[in-house]
């Protein structure tokens, strides 16, 4: 049986007809026909494979034009209906999908970071529909249908719409959608297929597959050699993260950040406990190798016993027991999602040598070129750190928003550290490495040496250099959470505001806000007393040359985010309500998204159009980033409102909201009402009535609500 399927380049060709000679000769007759074919009509079909030719395994699907571009999922998403793109490859879990054999030459693709399957949306039928990732349901949208080209290529079929997978418009770039398409062989819709591991060597979270929310954790972050895993609600601390070791092929051994010891069976009984063990010398045994086995999502079974990690009781609660237990039926419990994570999360953090001191700012003094050195623990903020992920390293930066350089990019041992400005330069950029105990080495990018308290003495106000790898304690830093103390201040005369993402102290309201960087920006919302200090006030439309509405401009923005994201809203009124119309009109969750990625920078939104509707995805954002609450009296100008079912968005489903709001000020909010109103301002208690419970609200804002400006 062969399944038909029209060749899209031979349609585009308008009604060109041949005239072959077809000419058929026997033994005794030769006989000339004259066969019309009109292209238009000529059909080419695609077999229909009865047996399996891919093997079960982990690969990466590549662009066959070009193979540095590779199926992903956007933005490391696990959520249902999370976006299927190209995108450069960097062998995160995002890029590696598990192929199945289902039979009747059909296959599953499942995204190995998020145990969710690629999917037709909605199983359309039409060309352009998209492709993404969504909970395994057995329908025909998740069925793919492999073929393989003569030159080695592979093409995507998909059973509900015998649609080839197609790279949108044949554009290798960044984020260019998947989609399918009328199946035509170009470049678009072909292939490689990449046969690769699991888990490459690399510091990774261990989340619970059917509930992302929690993660295999070490308590307390101790170093305390076997102590029992648990699993917590994620934090992106260091107590939960892992760095992976191969042993060989699906077999791995995973080492604690907490401890630099491996995760161990206690015991071979169901119910024996897993431990942190050991260290970077202890040598592979079959209590600390675990066997990878995809079964919708990664289980690791012990070589030693032949169990399973598993969560004590299936439970989600904090501090639940992780354990070995035998393979079980519908193993729910035993199913994890294996992530590529940044060793250090963003945050501050005070930095203490093995030596028992801490690393500090001479004299706290806010000048390019202030040395850096050891003191003991004060529990000041010269002591505290802001360590912040980029590309090229990690930037790690004082109180004043100054960089940890190494002096004029030196090269040497004994080079000095510093703070300076933050030029970008690779000397300010600095690559972790964990170490046993829970301590880390930190690498400069540009000269390959490390953090070094000098001839490793514990002397207070020992100078701090930067020195080859020497395996001593002078090179062993353990980095503390702490709290920045932000908000306004006094020192040396002069009142502050700390910016605590940044680290940036900002003199006499000069720089109030991450978004700001010239002091002309203030505008009109800042008023300055006598002694050159501010009082923050409310957006008004008269803040707004050009008025507001449809054909309003986009207004210059100035103040913190809080004011942008206003400034945007009221410019909006008297806009229709309509999807897919911004600026010039909006659904609800619509405006949310475009005012606050206009306003901050932040994209408020999963998907690719920003005036889309994306109302639960908001929320989670919200709920993950900065919290949610439900107390209205706690409202702050430019919180975002949530109205609907709270028992639906706890459960993450996808319509839990309903309507969404940006709050304003007393009582007032700013919103995509409905189709009568468009956009407008409402009171919250008139949109409680109407659309039922307020679920809660939040601010989505980088946390700078301590440093803003002050009523």
């Amino acid at each position: 049986m062969w399944n038909k399927v029209k060749n899209i380049l031979i349609k585009s060709i308008s009604s060109l007809i041949l005239s072959v000679i077809f000419i058929n000769i026997n033994h005794s007759t030769s006989l000339a026909k004259i066969l019309t074919i009109n292209l238009e009509e000529l059909e080419f079909y695609i077999p229909n494979n009865v047996s399996q030719e891919i093997q079960d395994g982990v690969y990466i699907i590549s662009c066959a034009e070009n193979s540095n571009y590779v199926l992903d999922v956007a933005w490391n998403s696990l959520d249902w209906g999370g976006n299927i793109q190209i995108y450069n490859r960097h062998g995160g879990a995002n890029q590696k999908f598990y192929i199945s054999y289902e039979g009747d030459g059909y296959y599953k693709i499942a995204n190995v970071g998020s145990a969710l399957i690629m999917d037709v949306e909605n199983g359309a039928q039409v060309n352009g529909t998209n492709i993404r990732q969504w909970e395994d349901n057995g329908a025909v949208a998740q069925r793919w249908k492999i073929i393989k080209n003569s030159d080695g290529t592979y093409n995507f079929i998909a059973q509900c719409s015998e649609k080839a997978l197609d790279v949108n418009g044949g554009v290798f770039q960044d984020g260019t959608n998947i989609q399918q398409w009328d199946y035509n062989n170009s470049i678009a819709q072909r292939f490689n297929l990449e046969k690769t591991e699991f888990l490459p060597e690399e510091v990774v979270s261990i989340k619970k597959a059917t509930n992302y929310d929690v993660a295999l954790d070490i308590s307390n972050t101790t170093s305390e050699d076997g102590k029992e895993l648990q699993l917590w609600e994620e934090n992106g601390s260091l107590a939960q993260r892992f760095e992976i070791q191969r042993v060989k092929e699906n077999e791995v051994r995973i080492r604690t950040a907490a401890s630099g010891g491996w995760l161990t069976e206690k015991g071979t009984k169901n119910g024996s406990p897993v431990v942190q063990l050991g260290n970077s010398s202890t040598p592979v045994n079959d209590a600390n190798t675990w066997e990878v086995i995809w079964n919708n999502g990664i289980t690791f079974k012990n070589k030693e016993s032949g169990l399973y990690l598993d969560v004590n009781g299936n439970s989600t609660e904090n501090g639940t027991k992780i354990q070995v237990w035998e393979k079980n039926n519908d193993q729910s419990a035993q199913r994890f999602l294996v992530n590529k994570e940044h060793l250090i999360k963003d945050g501050w953090y005070e930095i203490s040598s093995s030596l028992g001191t801490t690393l500090d700012l001479d004299h706290a003094g806010s000048d390019w070129g202030v040395n850096i050195l050891t003191w003991q623990k004060s529990d000041q903020n010269n002591q505290k750190f802001n360590i912040k992920y980029t590309d090229s390293g990690y930037l790690i930066t004082t109180m004043y928003g100054l960089a940890l350089d190494v002096e004029n990019g030196s090269r040497d041992n004994g080079a000095n550290v510093r703070q300076w400005e933050d030029n970008g330069a690779t000397c300010q950029r600095w690559w972790p490495e964990l170490l046993d105990g829970g301590y880390v080495r930190l690498k400069n990018t540009n000269s390959g040496k490390y953090l070094n308290v000098a001839n490793g003495s514990s002397e207070l106000g020992t100078n701090v250099e930067q020195y080859e790898e020497n395996n001593s304690k002078s090179q062993m830093w353990k980095l503390e959470p702490t709290t920045f103390v932000s908000g306004w201040f006094s020192m040396n005369g002069a009142m502050y505001c700390a910016d605590p993402v940044t680290g940036q102290l900002v003199k006499n309201c000069t720089r109030v806000d991450p978004m700001m960087t010239d002091p002309a920006q203030f505008g009109s919302l800042y008023d300055f007393d006598a002694e050159g200090r501010a009082t923050w006030h409310l957006p008004t439309v008269n803040d707004l040359p050009g008025g507001t509405g449809p054909s309003a401009p986009i207004p210059q923005l100035v103040g913190d985010q809080r004011q942008r994201t206003l400034q945007l809203a009221l410019s909006r009124i008297g806009c229709p309500y309509k999807l897919l119309e911004a600026p010039t009109g909006f659904v609800c969750d619509g405006l949310t998204a475009w005012c606050i990625t206009n306003a901050t920078g932040i994209k408020f939104k999963d998907t690719n159009r920003l005036d889309d509707q994306d109302m639960s995805w908001q929320h989670k954002y919200i709920r993950e980033h900065n919290g949610v609450k439900t107390d209205i009296s706690q409202l702050k100008a430019g919180d975002i409102i949530f109205w609907g079912d709270p028992g639906r968005i706890e459960n993450h489903a996808t319509y839990g909201a309903r309507h969404i709001s940006i709050y304003y000020h007393d009582g007032i909010m700013i919103h995509a009402a409905d189709p009568a109103h468009g956009v407008c301002e409402g009171r919250v208690q008139d949109e409680i009535n109407a659309f039922g419970d307020l679920i809660d609200f939040g601010s989505p804002y980088i946390d700078t609500s301590k440093c803003e400006i002050p009523n």
